[in-house]
């Protein structure tokens, strides 16, 4: 019988929440027709029925974390209910039986079972190894399981004192947005081979041009200059999944966006092919859903690079986390004034620092630097963008 399973959108993506079931056991469905709402990968979205028949049974209640590629429900033929869900009964899970704790091997008679590292150890510090509970195999007592008790047996004369804990403000259950966004992390953590490069830009032709183009933001300018770079240097357009490396034709940059509910990166799709003023309400379309929790799949999919801007909080130079499985990612600093020397005069100019985080599984440092002087180039120069 088919089942329906909890969908995988990227590789980053490790479960989605159970948000609503928009059918119910017994509830007659076709392929194609939505039959539960998940909330994953910063959004929610509908799974649908992967073939037409009857919704047979419900594995996973509402609230639940699934992990991805698990069932959540079967769909079997139409026909009488009780053939099939009696069948499909999930077995009754068992509770493991509490641990009680062990009593001291001294109070049976039994000899304690320590290394001599360890009975050394205690013999100095005045242990009973006889009330310790080993960690070793076979609950072999161990020369850590000693400096252990070492730690909590007070001076002569002296009060025991307990651990001193700070006051606990609150505490979050990690789930929603904040919990895709940290496995997607961790998952970059473990699979990523990062390397950093940065480079000084020359801002003084982009402030001019910022403020001659009301309304478009630096960091409009920015996804221009890196769209058209990626024109040329097609190998950073990439994602990686496995042993394969996949290279797209079409560039669409992700931007990072902080909002109320965690960060998220929505797509501006074909950046290359747009105005930095297209670029520049689009981005700011993107914001306002954000904001109002109303982006979709579509909105956060299909990215092949992305771009984090920290400049408008005062942070020059940082180095962002790649956005898996893409290739690359490029860190915005704020633009600030710097001495600059030109000839025998010096004189301040404005800069900005360029951050490129790159996968040395996929490309090497000299075609990544490559890149980069070609995006300090193209916002050195912004008149080309336009």
């Amino acid at each position: 019988m088919p089942e329906v399973v909890m969908p995988r959108l990227d590789p980053g993506m490790q479960s989605g929440k159970i948000v609503q079931w928009l059918r119910k056991e017994g509830d007659l469905v076709q392929k194609g027709e939505p039959i539960l709402v998940v909330e994953g990968e910063k959004t929610t979205f509908e799974v649908e029925a992967p073939d037409t028949g009857v919704l047979t049974k419900i594995l996973v209640e509402v609230g639940s974390d699934v992990p991805v590629t698990q069932p959540v429900a079967v769909i079997g033929e139409a026909g009488p209910r009780s053939q099939s869900t009696s069948a499909l009964q999930p077995a009754a899970k068992t509770t493991p039986a509490p641990q009680v704790a062990e009593k001291s091997a001294a109070a049976h008679g039994e000899r304690v079972v320590a290394s001599p590292a360890a009975r050394r150890l205690a013999q100095e510090h005045g242990v009973d190894i006889s009330n310790l509970r080993g960690t070793g195999p076979g609950g072999r007592i161990t020369r850590e399981d000693v400096l252990a008790a070492v730690e909590y047996v007070p001076m002569s004369g002296q009060v025991p004192s307990k651990p001193r804990q700070p006051t606990v403000l609150r505490k979050v259950k990690l789930e929603g947005v904040r919990k895709v966004v940290a496995e997607r992390l961790a998952f970059t953590a473990r699979t990523a081979v990062p390397v950093i490069l940065t480079m000084e830009a020359d801002a003084t032709k982009l402030v001019l041009l910022k403020n001659r183009e009301s309304g478009v933001s630096f960091t409009a300018f920015a996804v221009k200059a890196v769209a058209k770079s990626l024109e040329k240097h097609t190998a950073i357009n990439s994602t990686i999944e496995g042993e394969e490396v996949t290279t797209y034709s079409d560039i669409n940059v992700a931007v990072a966006i902080h909002t109320e509910q965690g960060l998220t990166a929505p797509v501006v799709q074909h950046a290359n092919q747009k105005s930095p003023k297209e670029i520049g309400a689009d981005i700011e379309s993107l914001a306002q859903k954000a904001k109002e929790n109303r982006l979709t799949v579509e909105d956060l999919t299909g990215g092949t690079f992305t771009i984090s801007n920290l400049g408008a909080h005062d942070v020059e130079t940082f180095a962002p986390v790649i956005n898996p499985p893409q290739c690359a990612i490029l860190g915005l600093g704020r633009i600030v004034y710097k001495p600059a020397a030109v000839g025998e005069r010096v004189s301040a100019r404005p800069t900005t620092m360029l951050t490129l985080v790159f996968d040395h599984r996929i490309v090497d440092g000299v075609p990544a630097a490559r890149f980069l002087q070609e995006i300090r180039r193209n916002l050195e120069d912004p008149e080309s963008l336009l």
